[in-house]
C-alpha cells in the first residue's frame, strides 16, 4: 500500500470513529440538554458519508486501480503532491463544515459560519476535482490480447 492509501484509510477511520461516537451521543439525546440531535445530523451523516466511506473508497482506488508507469514524471501513477493536498483539502474543509453547520443548525448563524461552510465547500469540491482528474487515466479498459494462434501467424 503506497503513502498517500495509508493515510487516506487512516483518517477515514478516525472519521468513522468520529461518526459512530457522535452517532452513539445522538441515542442519548435525552440525557443532554438543547436539541442538539436536530443541530448534528446532517453534519452526522457527512462525517460518515465523506470523511468514512468516500475517503476510503477513493484512498483505496489510487491503490487498486491500475498504474500507468510509462511516465517518468509519474512514477506512482499520479501526481503525489497534488493527490495529498486534495487529501488536505478534503479533510479539512469536512472540519470546517463539522464545526459550522452545527452553530447554523443551532441558531448562531453569522458571516463566520456562513464563511466556514464556503471554504469549507471550496475546498471539498476542488479536492474531489482533483481526485477525478489525477484517477481518470488509470480508468480505462484493457486492449484484448491476441489469441496465441493468431500472434504466431502474425509473426510468420
Amino acid at each position: 500500500m503506497d503513502r498517500l492509501t495509508t493515510v487516506m484509510v487512516r483518517a477515514a477511520l478516525l472519521w468513522l470513529l468520529l461518526g459512530i461516537i457522535l452517532g452513539g451521543a445522538m441515542l442519548t439525546d435525552r440525557l443532554l440538554p438543547g436539541d442538539w440531535v436536530v443541530w448534528f445530523a446532517p453534519t452526522h451523516g457527512h462525517i460518515l458519508f465523506v470523511g468514512w466511506f468516500l475517503q476510503f473508497a477513493i484512498g483505496i482506488a489510487y491503490w487498486l486501480l491500475p498504474r500507468k508507469r510509462s511516465n517518468p514524471a509519474r512514477p506512482l501513477g499520479y501526481r503525489e503532491n497534488l493527490a495529498f493536498a486534495a487529501v488536505v483539502g478534503l479533510n479539512l474543509g469536512l472540519a470546517l463544515r463539522v464545526i459550522a453547520e452545527p452553530l447554523e443548525h443551532a441558531g448562531h448563524a453569522s458571516d463566520i459560519t456562513l464563511t466556514l461552510l464556503t471554504i469549507s465547500a471550496i475546498l471539498q469540491i476542488a479536492s474531489i476535482a482533483t481526485f477525478v482528474v489525477e484517477l481518470w487515466p488509470r480508468v480505462a479498459p484493457r486492449r484484448p490480447r491476441p489469441a496465441p494462434e493468431k500472434a504466431r501467424a502474425a509473426r510468420s
